[in-house]
């Protein structure tokens, strides 16, 4: 068995898995969780973060934050477009998705929001205690939303650690972009 063979035999395997641990609570609570990771959510909380940004004179970090995220996203779609990889079946669905499956931008997208912001975070003045408490929160948000994405049936495990990566290349590329311009 290939490499390829493997990966997808395993990605099948933890999808059919997930489906036992389905009720009608799992399904609403990853519901509202998946939305973090789509792009009208991402977008309002960029212009939120930008405006919070402006406000507080950190200006020089959005268009870095930008690039992250326009970035991430753009990447996902050009990615899907050239794999073409069909999402998990209807059987494991519980809605339809229409794009490929192969990078999840739910997964690219929220990686890339919070990678950066918590970057932001632990560079700047905020109190240790500050910095402590949000990455409590935020990176457990981050596998919530790429789980989400398994147990709702729309991506396979594979799909979710592409995502992860595209969204950390993304935040890795707006670190420099903000070191080498604003150091």
């Amino acid at each position: 068995m290939n490499i390829l063979s493997s990966l997808i035999f395993i990605d099948h395997q933890i999808a059919t898995g997930v489906i036992n641990l389905r009720s009608d609570f799992m399904d609403h609570f990853f519901f509202l969780i998946t939305r973090l990771g789509s792009w009208p959510i991402i977008t309002g909380l960029f212009f939120v973060t930008a405006c919070l940004f402006w406000i507080y004179k950190k200006k020089q970090l959005i268009l870095p934050f930008l690039i992250v995220i326009a970035g991430a996203g753009i990447m996902t779609i050009i990615i899907k477009a050239l794999v073409d990889r069909s999402r998990p079946g209807a059987n494991l669905a519980l809605y339809i998705e229409k794009l490929s499956s192969f990078p999840s931008a739910h997964a690219a997208l929220i990686l890339a929001f919070i990678g950066f912001l918590a970057y932001c975070f632990w560079r700047f003045d905020f109190l240790l205690k500050t910095k402590i408490i949000l990455s409590v929160v935020f990176g457990p948000l981050i596998l919530l939303v790429g789980f989400s994405r398994i147990y709702l049936g729309v991506h396979f495990t594979s799909d979710i650690i592409a995502g992860y990566l595209t969204g950390l290349m993304w935040v890795l590329i707006g670190m420099y972009i903000s070191r080498r311009r604003f150091s």
